[in-house]
């Protein structure tokens, strides 16, 4: 080349060219040598999750939402009190009349308890002889009893809640004409006007553990088609028919 300007042109320009390859290698060798020491320090998938989600993040513009669905569980908690169990109440009878060869008592039950209970319903009626037998005593379920209008109507019993010293009480009803009084395990022949004689009366509340024992009951006598049980009333009741009680209301304890 004849030209000493122009060939000192094209040395500097493939001068320039090899620094700039020169450059590029020693930056393509550092990329490499960190990426090298990333991976040994998270690890290869890690460092492949990294640059997933930052390619995610810079690429898209409306980036993927996941809802979470919480199942819930929700407990009911039933309005009112709790029932009255027996080691709650005391019992009594707290009235009683005889009329035409059946006997009606009002029987009354009190919370001695400091929580508040209710009673629904209709109560157990037992009957237990001198010798501490249980005697039979069938139970027949009767709304008129105490709680009737004034129309003799049956109106559906309702929950009592009782307080501390609060009273609810029922109606007990039973035929006492006997020909022939049965001893204790002495079974029953259907003959007409056959009965028990016991001589203390057993009430159990709706779904109680144990009954409620009333002792000296007036004249437990029954014939063996057993009792007529009314439901709960609040307080004691009304006022019975007939003759006038003979002797103190009676009191009760719980049955061992």
């Amino acid at each position: 080349m004849n030209d000493p300007l122009r060939a000192q042109q094209i040395v500097r320009r493939q001068v320039r060219r090899r620094r700039r390859w020169r450059r590029l290698r020693v930056a393509a060798l550092v990329v490499i040598a960190s990426a090298a020491v990333v991976a040994a320090a998270f690890g290869i998938d890690r460092l492949a999750v990294v640059v997933h989600k930052f390619y995610a993040e810079h690429h898209h513009t409306h980036p993927q939402t996941t809802t979470l669905t919480t199942k819930t569980t929700t407990t009911t908690t039933l309005p009112g009190s709790p029932r009255c169990d027996s080691p709650q109440l005391s019992a009594s009878v707290s009235d009683w009349r005889e009329t035409a060869g059946s006997v009606e008592e009002m029987v009354t039950l009190t919370n001695i308890s400091e929580t508040p209970c209710s009673l629904t319903g209709y109560p157990s009626i037992g009957a237990v002889a001198q010798d501490g037998t249980p005697l039979p005593a069938p139970n027949a379920e009767l709304a008129s009893l105490g709680s009737s209008d004034v129309n003799g109507t049956a109106t559906p019993s309702s929950a009592v809640t009782l307080a501390h010293g609060a009273r609810a009480s029922f109606e007990l009803v039973f035929a006492n004409t006997c020909d022939h009084v049965l001893e204790p395990g002495e079974p029953a022949t259907g003959a007409l006007n056959e009965c028990y004689d016991g001589i203390w009366l057993d009430v159990t509340p709706p779904q109680g553990t144990t009954p409620l024992l009333v002792t000296q009951p007036v004249r437990l006598t029954y014939t063996t088609t057993g009792f007529e049980v009314g439901p709960f009333l609040a307080g004691d009741g009304p006022p019975l028919q007939g003759q006038p009680p003979l002797t103190s209301p009676t009191t009760s304890s719980t049955t061992p």
